[in-house]
């Protein structure tokens, strides 16, 4: 509480520092130092772009700040005291833009790889306008990743374009994060350059733009929500203190009713395109999908056995790849069903990044306490061994990489944002993906994967091998999967599923499938391609209140699909 506190105070102080441009276009004119962050609405487009002719150029930042601050709010690893981390200076800024419309797109919008000790950069698409002294204004998204984890901090760039192709003096500024243990404000602003060029690849960058906006599901806000329900309800601000959501939403009869997203610095002023990370939500699309894509390719190739794959874990007898994505290997310490994952001992397997090493930490450090399939604990290291197995068997078959050749497909043929064809990867010789986390995506995107799959959309759920997709989703009621932690938790082939019986009055069983990640990210599956979903960093996973709610306006008691 008194966190919550601490961050609704400074929104306060931060979001009402000024009410108009004349602040902003001081700093931007160098004519005013960027002493303290400005509102998001000083970052959000106030005009068309007119006749002009469209940007297309590189935008480069000396990211020596001419001005700016750091406001530390949470940071339980003492990131901000530690000077090699340098969590007060900005990834170097050096990215080819193209203009379609009102929209500026960064030609890559995947995860961007910077030689800062502590962040890489994301970059999606934004705005572009003119106000009437001939200035062309681009204000561009972007998000700050940890490296070597999910951690997204979200903020926004703003420049100016004169008449002649000179660039103004540049801002940057972080208000938000879905980060459970690290939290800052931080503004500056830049000497930058714009250069105005031919960009390769501008043609295919506009159609994935207008592909993936096409295909986004219709949007409406909270407020709009059809009668019968509060968005209360859905906010659960009982349960999560605004502070700590980042976004949360609901598909509910194929519209998609939206939060918004709400910072310290006022509403985001590029939430359709705002970065969200998956955490564990990947064990599910990542692990849990793969192996699905994989057995619909060559058969069952979920009862390989890992130790007939990777070399390091050769003691492993026999272990198959299901009991990997179902987290039943009998290899553990603790029968507690997290306490193994929380470990002090367990902490180098977040933090190596070599291939060699993390596989090795991971085949290595549990031992055998039980049979294969008899006991479930949470392990993420299971769900990376299966990234690394399925790699493996892909290899033997000179068929690529599971996630870049077999899933990033499905999301292409979706049309979703370039983001989900990009995971977090370990370093060395035999990269593989991270599998259990690293995957970074839109609202849109989690909305309408999690409604194909609720809704079996036969452009996903037809790449998949039937019977193990079904089990997942909790139409199988003779394989439900391992308890989970309670008698009303169950995990099966990478997907969480909760017996909503009691909560809902339901006559008989109710088992829901859900996506759930670190810090207090839920993703829940529903009848008819329906979906509640948010993303917090407020370490609550909660969401039987909406589901009740939802109860009362379309069937889920007793419903499958």
């Amino acid at each position: 509480m008194i966190k919550a506190l601490i961050l609704l105070s400074l929104f306060t102080i931060t979001s009402t520092a000024y009410a108009d441009t004349a602040k902003r276009d001081a700093v931007l004119a160098g004519d005013k130092k960027f002493d303290l962050a400005l509102p998001f609405e000083d970052f959000t487009p106030r005009g068309a772009t007119g006749e002009a002719q469209p940007l297309e150029g590189q935008l480069r930042l000396d990211m020596a700040a001419l001005s700016g601050g750091f406001q530390l709010i949470l940071d339980s690893y003492g990131a901000a005291q530690n000077p090699q981390a340098q969590v007060r200076v900005m990834p170097q800024v050096d990215i080819s833009l193209i203009q379609d419309g009102d929209y500026i797109i960064p030609i890559y919008q995947g995860i961007t790889e910077t030689k800062h000790p502590y962040f890489d950069i994301i970059y999606t698409p934004g705005r572009t306008w003119a106000e009437p002294d001939g200035r062309r204004f681009i204000s561009l998204p972007f998000a700050l990743m940890e490296k070597n984890a999910n951690c997204i901090h979200n903020g926004a760039l703003l420049v100016a374009i004169s008449p002649d192709g000179q660039a103004s003096h540049a801002l940057m500024q972080v208000g938000s994060e879905t980060c459970a243990y690290f939290q800052f404000n931080f503004w500056a602003v830049f000497d930058a350059e714009w250069q105005a060029r031919n960009i390769a690849g501008a043609a295919d960058a506009r159609a994935s733009y207008r592909g993936n906006k096409a295909a986004r599901l219709p949007i409406r806000t909270m407020a709009d929500l059809p009668e019968g329900l509060d968005a209360k309800e859905f906010s659960q601000d009982v349960e999560i203190a605004p502070a700590f959501m980042s976004t949360y939403g609901l598909v509910l009869d194929g519209v998609h009713y939206h939060s918004g997203c709400g910072t310290r610095l006022g509403p985001y002023p590029h939430c359709e395109t705002m970065v969200l990370p998956s955490y564990s939500l990947a064990k599910s699309l990542a692990g849990g999908l793969g192996l699905m894509r994989l057995d619909a390719l060559y058969g069952d190739t979920s009862s390989q056995t890992v130790a007939s794959l990777i070399p390091d874990c050769a003691d492993w007898g026999n272990v198959t790849l299901s009991h990997l994505l179902n987290m039943t290997t009998g290899r553990y310490a603790s029968r507690t069903p997290h306490a193994d994952e929380a470990s002090a001992g367990y902490l180098p397997f977040f933090t190596l990044t070599n291939d060699t090493e993390k596989t090795a930490f991971a085949c290595n450090y549990f031992d055998s306490e039980t049979d294969e399939g008899k006991q479930w604990v949470y392990h993420t290291s299971d769900t990376y061994l299966l990234g690394v197995a399925m790699n493996s068997f892909l290899k033997a078959h000179g068929d690529g990489d599971f996630y870049r050749d077999h899933l990033v497909p499905i999301w292409e043929a979706l049309d979703l944002s370039p983001l989900m064809a990009d995971i977090r990867r370990t370093r060395g010789a035999g990269a593989v993906p991270f599998t259990g986390y690293g995957m970074i995506f839109t609202a849109d995107d989690i909305a309408r994967v999690a409604s194909a799959l609720a809704s079996s959309d036969t452009r996903l759920t037809g790449q998949l091998a039937q019977a193990s997709f079904e089990a997942a989703m909790q139409r199988t009621p003779s394989d439900r999967g391992m308890r989970a932690g309670s008698d009303n938790l169950k995990y099966k082939n990478g997907f969480w599923a909760w017996n909503a019986r009691e909560s809902l009055g339901c006559e008989a069983d109710t088992w829901l499938p859900f996506f759930s990640g670190f810090g207090g990210i839920t993703v829940v599956l529903l009848p008819g391609g329906n979906v509640y979903y948010y993303f917090s960093d407020s370490g609550v996973h909660v969401f039987a209140e909406p589901i009740k709610a939802l109860s009362a306006v379309t069937p889920i008691c007793g419903v499958s699909s």
